[in-house]
């Protein structure tokens, strides 16, 4: 039996394919981890056919990751009379690769014509020294299951199945704390703000 969530008069009540929808809607971590369990290898198969040729493996895992994000945050928006999770999660998918896609496009276009930055590599140093330094104050305040997987997967470049051995976590269970640790990141990121110079305000 998966995990529980509090039902009504307290009991509980265990997560399955038919309540998952419902269970997320009350912001449980335990739901948004069986639906990763259950979709992530089917959204990954489909957004990898999107990105193909113009996007990496890391481009792919965080958009799944970002997938599950939106999921948890539109879980109010699934019609069950519209169709399965499984046929509303690839919707999902299926636009965020092809933003992602259009993304990627462009930025290999405007890298290929701009040398604004490459021309003047003390600016640039400094832009990136204050950004790293604010990254590393964010990660600082992450609780420090999800930091460690953030850590691991984004500065170590630790492959998924190398984390959850290390972790003793499952696949899902780092699948779940990525897409938690780059939501939380968002949220402080958003709350700062870097102007042209690079200065933090």
């Amino acid at each position: 039996m998966r995990l529980l969530v509090s039902g009504s008069g307290g009991k509980p009540v265990p997560i399955t394919r038919e309540n998952v929808i419902w269970q997320l809607r009350e912001r449980p971590a335990e739901a948004l981890s069986f639906l990763i369990h259950d979709h992530a290898d089917a959204i990954a198969s489909l957004v990898s056919r999107i990105l193909a040729g113009v996007g990496t493996p890391e481009d792919v895992e965080e958009c799944v990751s970002e997938v599950f994000i939106q999921a948890w945050h539109r879980a109010q928006e699934y019609d069950e009379r519209r169709g399965t999770v499984r046929t509303w999660l690839l919707i999902l998918a299926k636009y965020q690769a092809l933003t992602l896609r259009r993304r990627l496009v462009q930025h290999k276009d405007l890298e290929s014509e701009s040398v604004d930055q490459r021309s003047d590599p003390v600016l640039s140093q400094v832009l990136s020294r204050e950004r790293q330094e604010s990254l590393v104050s964010c990660i600082q305040r992450l609780e420090p299951g999800v930091r460690d997987v953030i850590i691991y997967r984004y500065f170590l470049d630790m492959a998924i199945p190398l984390i959850a051995t290390k972790l003793q976590l499952t696949r899902s269970q780092v699948y779940n704390r990525l897409s938690r640790g780059r939501e939380q990141l968002r949220q402080q990121w958003d709350g700062m703000n870097i102007d042209g110079g690079g200065t933090l305000k």
